[in-house]
């Protein structure tokens, strides 16, 4: 019995974090996406920064974060999904933070953050496009065999332990670090890190740790069908990107 698969095109990004973006390889991978014009374009999560909601910059006057705009952050942020013109937002782990203030014991941070959600949703919405929360059900998006997500857990085995939690192929980002690997699980399926599209020496809370030297730019692209998906990761060569078209 003959089988004919009808095969569209995807593309997904992740981890721009909003000011942070680098807009060198920003404009590259849009180009790119252009020119594989896909049926279906994701965005993973991390699409703002969020640094005046960490725990650290809210609980000390002494962090620099604590005086960066949230105006700004989401305005620049906004602006990049915009251009991406997403069919599929995902909230990563920077935006969450203002999720999580919604339940804040303080009225006036709690009001901050429903402005900044409802906002955040609104803007999505004008986009046209399906608005993921950052949770190990809900934020999990089925495209032929494979799901895509921000991602849950960090460390070194993080994407081979997400693909083993799954038992599926996956595309997520979180980790900054662009990485292809396999679970060990039955039919042993790829698990793909699509690294981050920030400048990364801007991202000065990271500057001390050794993992930061696996960070690197990256996208994931690929075509999909019913009951399938093809995923290729790339990432630049010497800061040159190269591609099949």
């Amino acid at each position: 019995m003959n089988v004919t698969r009808k095969w569209r095109r995807w593309f997904a990004v992740g981890c721009t974090h909003a000011n942070h973006i680098d807009r060198k390889s920003w404009d590259i991978v849009l180009a790119f996406k252009e020119r594989w014009a896909p049926e279906m374009t994701i965005h993973l999560g991390d699409f703002l920064d969020t640094a005046a909601w960490r725990a650290g910059a809210r609980n000390s006057q002494d962090d620099p974060d604590k005086t960066i705009s949230f105006s700004d952050d989401y305005l620049v942020g906004m602006t990049h999904l915009k251009e991406l013109r997403p069919d599929v937002v995902m909230l990563g782990n920077h935006e969450a933070r203002l999720w999580s203030m919604l339940r804040s014991s303080s009225a006036v941070v709690a009001y901050a953050a429903e402005q900044g959600t409802q906002a955040i949703e609104q803007a999505v919405k004008k986009l046209k496009a399906r608005l993921l929360p950052y949770d190990i059900d809900d934020g999990l998006f089925l495209l032929g065999d494979t799901v895509f997500l921000h991602g849950f857990q960090c460390g070194e085995a993080a994407v081979r332990d997400t693909v083993e939690s799954l038992g599926k192929p996956i595309v997520m980002a979180h980790l900054h670090r662009p990485e292809i690997t396999r679970g060990r699980v039955r039919g042993s399926p790829v698990g793909i890190c699509t690294g981050t599209l920030a400048n990364i020496p801007s991202m000065g809370y990271a500057r001390h740790r050794r993992a930061t030297y696996r960070w690197g730019h990256g996208f994931a692209y690929g075509e999909y069908c019913a009951d399938a998906t093809v995923a290729w990761l790339a990432t630049p060569v010497k800061d040159e990107w190269r591609f099949p078209l």
